[in-house]
């Protein structure tokens, strides 16, 4: 039941462009947090985030999935939560952490999925802070950063401006977050002003794990002006990064975010190609092709497999040629075909498939793949079933 399919080159590695606080429909607030800290001299701190979604749309109404994913482990089914955010409305997530999931104890990164475009801004801060007029707050800002601003394999960034020194007057951190749901390598390594290496030191992700490690972790020559540098040298996952800079005797913090290298304007249409990964978000599961032009998405194939239970799963074709091109609505599309699998000339089972997609700032599509399979009979019979979703990721390939 295997069909074939044209050669796909898959173009992963595109490397975005560099915005302010950008607006999107998969983003990362890289770290949050509620809990209690250290209390040097009896006075414990209190860790809190706020979070501010933005939905810029005149006329639609944002549905955003809000997901907590938890610091030091795999987070492939995280608590999450459906906020709803009216056209030009500004929602304020107080004491997030909280508030929205009821954790204490808790920290790690926020990942925001939206129908529509929206903007996510957030605060991670001390609400102890005792001064001589009262107890306040003091904290640092995050932007939320889009998925497709994370590396993957062999690609870096950099973390600037750092400072770990030996009379404990600043103090530095670093954090990852991986956001495609796969395992990744990552190698971290200290610079000082020059560039000179001061340590290297090696860390395994798994799929959508967060950390947030001490600098001296890494290793090397205490001192200021340092700056860590990210590769990714192994696995398909992608990280984003980013590091905090404190001011050890006021609690100050500053945040540090990675560095992207400007490119040339995106491409919107021409020919996408690239891979389809399982349903657990593991494995390499198949292939896509599309075809955008200014009018819609023009026509698509690809391959996927479909689970049948102890049998395996079958790899199958799905394809479709639209009558008139799907819609591509601020850069999201839905395109939905039914196909009939046969083994000779008896049909096995019939599958509809759903491709969701987006097209990023950066010019790669990033999407989910529906299949519901019903029909099979008999050894088929394992192969019916609804609603399994599979990942997929697609870059510009040239035009027609």
């Amino acid at each position: 039941m295997k069909h074939a399919l044209v050669a796909l080159l898959i173009l992963l590695t595109l490397t975005p462009a560099t915005q302010a606080v950008e607006a999107g429909r998969d983003l990362y607030l890289a770290s949050v947090g509620h809990g209690q800290g250290q209390c040097p001299g009896g006075v414990c701190s209190e860790w809190r985030s706020d979070a501010w979604i933005y939905n810029p749309s005149a006329s639609s109404t944002a549905t955003v999935e809000v997901s907590f994913l938890q610091r030091d482990q795999a987070n492939l089914s995280p608590p999450s939560q459906t906020v709803s955010v009216a056209p030009g409305e500004t929602r304020e997530l107080l004491d997030v952490v909280l508030s929205l999931f009821g954790l204490d104890g808790a920290y790690g990164a926020l990942r925001f999925v939206s129908d529509n475009d929206v903007v996510v801004t957030g605060r991670v801060y001390d609400e102890n802070v005792q001064t001589n007029i009262g107890t306040g707050t003091a904290g640092q800002f995050f932007a939320a950063q889009p998925a497709g601003m994370a590396i993957g394999l062999d690609q870096g960034t950099d973390l600037i401006g750092l400072a770990q020194d030996a009379d404990d007057t600043w103090r530095s951190n670093f954090g990852l977050v991986e956001t495609s749901a796969a395992a990744v390598t990552v190698e971290a390594t200290s610079r000082d002003a020059s560039g000179a290496v001061l340590a290297t030191a090696t860390y395994q992700l798994e799929p959508r794990e967060v950390i947030q490690r001490s600098i001296t972790e890494i290793g090397g020559e205490l001192g200021t002006n340092q700056r860590i540098e990210v590769q990714v040298t192994g696995g398909s996952g992608r990280v984003l990064a980013f590091a905090s800079r404190l001011d050890n005797r006021t609690g100050d913090p500053s945040t540090v975010e990675m560095w992207v290298a400007a490119t040339e304007p995106s491409h919107t249409t021409g020919t996408f190609e690239g891979a389809v990964w399982d349903p657990a978000g593991m494995l390499l599961d198949g292939v896509v092709s599309l075809s955008v032009s200014d009018e819609g998405l023009v026509a698509y194939e690809g391959l996927a497999g479909i689970p049948c239970g102890v049998a395996g799963s079958f790899v199958v074709d799905f394809f479709d040629t639209p009558e008139t091109p799907v819609e591509v609505s601020d850069g999201h599309f839905t395109a939905t075909m039914t196909i009939s699998y046969s083994d000779g000339s008896t049909t096995v089972f019939t599958t509809e498939w759903t491709l969701d997609g987006a097209i990023g700032a950066d010019g790669v599509i990033t999407g989910t793949l529906r299949s519901d399979t019903t029909g099979g009979s008999g050894s088929w019979a394992a192969c019916n079933a609804a609603g399994v979703v599979r990942t997929w990721r697609a870059g510009w390939a040239g035009n027609p």
